[in-house]
């Protein structure tokens, strides 16, 4: 393993043993009146050089285990060993020491690439950033970034603006500057969430070939079952604990922890709730020890609406808007009708439009030429406040980036959102939409202890629930398991058969095949699904 220091390439710390090492952890979320527990017993030993995939529905404890090994969670007990420093005691060892650790032996990668570029830099200083910041010289850490870029494949980029950047660009940009110190261990968090599927592979390929030319390990957390292709073993976490393991292409193994406890999946679940375990030749058999019911519950969420789509007037309008960022043009005389009681789709590869499309219908953003109509209202007629009006007037919108208020529950951040639009409350029609997102056992949970998957839903539910004529959500997806993925997109078909006009971006193929109509934006056409 080596670093670079202020002119020269010097060896740098060595692990001596597992590069992840951590027994029996339990970690608790504290709550007003108890905790929640996100990890339960959780074991995990990674070599080096070792790559991890780790799979896991919402709110399995996938964040807090990355929190985990980032030094950032407190163990409630269990040990945890992370690139040679024990992790989750508290404050032990210093806030300075736990930084100067993280900067030295870790590689963070985040969903959101703009949360670890910097605007005001070029793609080459981003990545020589963190060598900056450790003390080495402009000219060396300038070196290792090229050699970074280089490994991603993204050499070519490294005198452009990163806000010139496509999410596939960025997101290989943002693996280079997490491996330009050359790291112990990188840990991803959904890398690919927001990408198509072709700049997702492209990523997955970055990741591969930077984490091997510096020979760290990798822990990969994702939802996109094509990630595995790069591990070189997966490990799926449900209800806080390692639940399945192995390797890409091989057979499913289940895991039973040191306490003996093991997950049966839902497919071999008896009915009767209990097991017998007996020996049998070199195993052991399961079988049910009580009558199994007959017939089952029904699917969270029920069957998907078959009521037929009958889209209305357009709630908000395109009328050959272009809108360029300096020479990159991102949108080029571009016609779009969104109708009200009906769901449409916008996809296209990373760097498309997608979102630009959706900033500038709701007057986030203005084009720079070609007209622009919500709620029966020209938009370049109105100033910022105007603006502003017209968007709490007519429209419900879910960015990338999810803002919730942290330390109330999901039921007070629907309450606020009716509240802050003079609307009057409305507690039963809240309850059915978080039961209607698989929220309602968390409805009195403070945000700021819910999983990614789980906030975006909050805020999906807060969109919907101040009666909006128009709701936009931008890759509402990008953090949900699928089962999560399929409720949304039931819950999004019947907000649209309630009579919104409901316009998503995303390349989700499970939203895309909900839809009433598709907005390719690489075609340039407008079909119906």
């Amino acid at each position: 393993m080596s670093a670079v220091s202020d002119g020269a390439v010097v060896d740098g710390p060595v692990v001596d043993g597992p590069v992840v090492d951590v027994r029996d952890a339990f970690c608790l979320h504290a709550l007003a009146d108890g905790a929640v527990v996100a990890l339960r017993g959780i074991s995990l030993t990674i070599a080096p050089g070792e790559r991890v995939v780790v799979h896991g529905p919402n709110g399995s404890g996938k964040t807090t285990l990355l929190r985990l090994l980032a030094g950032e969670q407190v163990i409630a007990a269990g040990r945890a060993v992370v690139a040679g420093r024990e992790v989750g005691v508290g404050s032990r060892g210093g806030d300075a020491a736990a930084a100067a650790w993280r900067a030295q032996r870790l590689g963070w990668v985040d969903q959101h690439a703009a949360r670890t570029l910097r605007p005001e830099l070029d793609v080459l200083d981003n990545v020589a950033l963190q060598l900056r910041l450790a003390g080495t010289g402009a000219s060396a850490a300038r070196a290792a970034a090229r050699e970074a870029l280089d490994d991603v494949g993204a050499g070519h980029l490294g005198a452009r603006d990163v806000v010139s950047l496509s999410g596939g660009e960025a997101q290989r940009v943002a693996v280079a500057a997490a491996l330009a110190h050359r790291p112990v261990l990188v840990l991803a968090d959904e890398p690919s969430g927001e990408l198509d599927l072709a700049s997702a592979d492209l990523v997955y390929d970055a990741l591969s070939s930077a984490v091997r030319a510096a020979g760290a390990a990798l822990v990969l957390v994702s939802h996109d079952r094509r990630a595995a292709r790069i591990g070189d073993r997966v490990v799926r976490i449900r209800d806080g604990r390692l639940s399945e393991t192995w390797h890409p292409g091989g057979e499913e193994l289940l895991v039973v922890d040191d306490r003996g406890w093991l997950r049966l999946p839902e497919a071999v679940r008896p009915a009767s709730h209990t097991v017998r375990a007996e020996r049998s030749g070199d195993g052991v058999a399961l079988s049910p020890a009580g009558a199994v019911a007959t017939g089952g519950a029904a699917a969270p969420g029920g069957d998907a609406p078959t009521l037929a789509a009958t889209p209305g007037a357009p709630v908000a309008s395109l009328k050959a808007v272009t809108k360029a960022y300096g020479e990159r043009v991102v949108l080029s005389g571009l016609d779009l009708d969104v109708p009200a009681a009906a769901l449409t789709v916008v996809r296209g590869r990373s760097g498309a439009g997608k979102s630009t499309l959706l900033r500038v219908l709701v007057g986030l953003e203005r084009p720079d030429a070609g007209r622009v109509e919500l709620g029966g209202m020209d938009l370049g007629a109105l100033d910022r406040a105007g603006l502003a009006r017209a968007r709490r007037e007519h429209a419900a919108v879910v960015g990338q980036d999810v803002h919730l208020a942290e330390t109330s529950d999901p039921m007070r951040n629907l309450e606020v959102a009716r509240a802050v639009r003079g609307l009057p409350a409305d507690p039963e029609g809240d309850l059915a939409r978080l039961d209607a997102l698989d929220l309602l056992p968390l409805r009195n949970r403070p945000v700021r202890l819910l999983s990614g998957g789980e906030r975006q839903r909050v805020a999906v539910a807060r969109a919907l629930g101040v009666g909006a004529r128009l709701v936009v959500l931008d890759e509402p997806s990008a953090q949900l398991d699928e089962a999560s993925a399929e409720r949304l997109a039931r819950v999004l078909v019947v907000a649209a058969r309630a009579g919104a006009g409901v316009l998503v971006a995303s390349h989700d193929p499970v939203l895309v095949a909900a839809a009433d109509q598709v907005v390719d934006l690489e075609g340039g056409s407008t079909s119906p699904s």
